[in-house]
């Protein structure tokens, strides 16, 4: 196979926009493709569902038109929430078969005009059947993973105020952050429920946001170590605390990496909920099982730690703008690992629906 290479990574500010997916997206791309001088022969677009958040349609090719790209590959890819990895890996996979040298990925999703009710209710499409007609959200999902975390292991629900708390933190010092707020125990102590043991600061925000990237032969500071994706029955994808589509995943990419946990430095693990990071940290293999959330208790995942996790502020402050999550967690990833050249091997980590499509993406710094 032949050597894959990220190229201007470009995301925008995560939010509220007063724009369109096809202006917010055009805007994020016209800024990655003035930093990269080689043809493009390729266009792959994700977003989760624009034809009900904004009502708009038919995108991939209003973008390759409007920046005057004739006769490439141009098609949209969709897995719920990991929508952006996957889109990633399609492209990624589209450059090793030799197809192609260089392919523009883009990610968009525009989620503030709906209501929160009403986006929950698409949201909560994802779900099976069996868990629809119960009439259980996602977030009740993320409850039981939570709760269930809490019994098994022993702790009690004051220790995910570490967690909540480190990823505030961690997104004040991001500037396109959606959420920056210094969140304190008491407000964490006494905020409502949305889902017990949740509550709204250990839950991602509806956002607005775009995120896109070059993939090419062209060699940059960024090399694709490694993909690995991994699918799982609708009904099952939470029983194992673990999630196997997540273990499948993290197995398939250090297997295509040729690495293992223990070379990882730094990691984006998905957190629409708090505990997803801690259910990745320990299904990744860089945490035992049981002691994930001990890691965050000690400080030791956070950005100046032993092994830094979601130093964006991860979903859960940077924002979830559906289609562009996947993207922005590799992008951040290889931000990181440019301001923190000893960071130089990271993994990102994209859970689709209620962990029924994941995908995992390895990434190492190199010399240009």
């Amino acid at each position: 196979m032949r050597p894959v290479y990220i190229h201007s990574p470009n995301l925008s500010q995560f939010g509220k926009q007063n724009v369109s997916v096809l202006e917010l997206s055009l805007n994020t791309v016209k800024k990655t493709l003035e930093s990269f001088p080689y043809p493009i022969e390729f266009l792959i677009f994700t977003s989760f569902c624009p034809e009900i958040y904004t009502e708009e349609f038919h995108i991939p090719n209003r973008i390759a038109e409007s920046l005057g790209l004739k006769n490439i590959f141009c098609l949209r890819t969709e897995t719920a929430s990991s929508s952006g990895a996957s889109a990633f890996q399609l492209a990624t996979l589209l450059i090793e078969s030799g197809r192609f040298n260089s392919g523009l990925v883009v990610g968009t999703e525009i989620m503030s005009r709906l209501s929160r009710e009403k986006s929950n209710l698409l949201l909560g499409s994802v779900l099976s059947e069996e868990q629809r007609s119960l009439s259980m959200s996602m977030a009740q999902g993320g409850a039981l993973v939570a709760a269930r975390y809490l019994y098994e292991y022993g702790y009690n629900r004051n220790n995910f105020f570490s967690l909540s708390k480190k990823l505030h933190d961690n997104g004040l010092q991001n500037p396109i952050a959606h959420i920056k707020k210094n969140l304190t125990w008491e407000e964490y102590e006494n905020s409502d429920f949305l889902a017990e043991p949740l509550c709204i600061y250990d839950i991602s925000p509806l956002s607005d946001g775009s995120a896109s990237l070059v993939v090419s032969t062209h060699k940059s500071n960024c090399l694709v170590r490694g993909l690995g994706a991994g699918i799982s029955p609708m009904n099952h994808s939470i029983q194992n605390l673990s999630f196997p589509a997540s273990e499948i995943a993290f197995a398939n990419a250090y297997q295509n990496a040729k690495l293992s946990a223990q070379d990882i430095r730094v990691a984006e693990l998905h957190d629409a909920f708090t505990i997803f990071e801690i259910i990745g940290l320990e299904a990744s293999g860089i945490a035992k099982v049981g002691k994930g959330l001990s890691m965050v208790v000690e400080g030791l995942t956070h950005p100046h730690g032993q092994i830094p996790i979601n130093a964006s502020g991860g979903l859960k402050s940077r924002g979830h703008p559906i289609g562009a999550t996947g993207l922005a967690q590799i992008i951040e990833l290889l931000w990181f690992m440019e301001k923190n050249p000893d960071k130089n091997i990271g993994l990102a980590h994209s859970i689709g629906g209620l962990a029924t499509n994941n995908f995992v993406t390895i990434l190492e710094l190199i010399e240009s």
